[in-house]
């Protein structure tokens, strides 16, 4: 996989190419003229102290915040060439590419292929990749892993051991355990930082403490699931460590209280049972 970066999507969106795109999809004439005024004509003024710059017109991007702009940028990149035996990943300006071979060779080649192909695009619309967060992995069980050679830009694309996309680490071998490392100590330092309102001596009733639980570290702990569900008991134990801990300070237990007495006495799910659950939802 190749995760390419757009630099400044949301600044760049050129907006005569957009309303050309806006066009083409047959769009009513009223929405296009209401889009065409909520996009041109925009300024901004600089102001440091006591000193306010002349206004300058934007020449270009989508409104940063606004409803509409994640939405136009997705009609804006929603013709990008899917290059050949590979698959697009598109969320938002992230746009991974991946490709499958037994043949690291074959990957390169159509990766490189791809990615040249892709730049073609971005430069007919004025959208400009960062090349210094553009990385590569190789998903692979071999012992050693096999370093891809890719050039993008002339430019070499480093092969990670692990990379980031839309939250969630990906080790080379899919095994989530950098991600679970990470979000382990994410979630530790929330609890830290409330732990004052989830001890025995807060205020709060044992209802509210548990609602800050579900939604400030089991959120963290349980972030996209369907993804890694499957992952290894040990890792299932290091997210049911730190809950049972969290639950312990918030009942007051003492500290050699069983897993399940603790969530039996104030009725929450054990990790690995509430990840079965949405699964279920997900994967009838």
């Amino acid at each position: 996989m190749v995760s390419l970066e757009l630099e400044k999507a949301y600044d760049t969106v050129w907006f005569h190419g957009l309303l050309y795109k806006l066009i083409t999809l047959k769009l009513p004439n009223y929405l296009i003229f209401i889009l065409r005024a909520f996009l041109v004509g925009r300024s901004f003024t600089v102001h440091l102290n006591d000193a306010t710059s002349i206004p300058k017109n934007i020449p270009s991007g989508l409104p940063q915040g606004a409803v509409l702009s994640a939405t136009l940028l997705a009609i804006y990149i929603s013709n990008m060439p899917h290059p050949p035996n590979t698959q697009l990943a598109l969320y938002a300006d992230d746009t991974p590419i991946l490709m499958q071979s037994w043949r690291t060779d074959t990957i390169a080649r159509r990766l490189t292929h791809a990615t040249t192909m892709l730049h073609r695009y971005f430069n007919k619309w004025k959208l400009h990749v960062n090349i210094n967060k553009t990385e590569a992995i190789l998903f692979t069980k071999r012992h050693p892993a096999i370093p891809c050679p890719l050039q993008f830009q002339h430019t070499a694309i480093p092969c990670s051991p692990h990379i980031r996309y839309l939250g969630l680490m990906l080790d080379s071998k899919l095994l989530f355990t950098k991600h679970f490392h990470s979000v382990t100590h994410k979630a530790t330092g929330t609890f830290l930082k409330i732990f004052p309102l989830l001890a025995h001596d807060s205020t709060l009733s044992p209802h509210n403490k548990l609602t800050l639980h579900k939604l400030l570290i089991r959120a963290v702990l349980t972030y996209a699931p369907p993804v890694w569900s499957n992952t290894s008991s040990t890792n299932y134990r290091q997210l049911q460590t730190l809950q049972s801990k969290c639950l312990r300070v918030i009942g007051n237990f003492p500290r050699r209280t069983p897993n399940t007495h603790l969530h039996t006495t104030l009725n929450l799910e054990p990790i690995h049972e509430f990840i079965d659950r949405l699964d279920g939802k997900i994967f009838p």
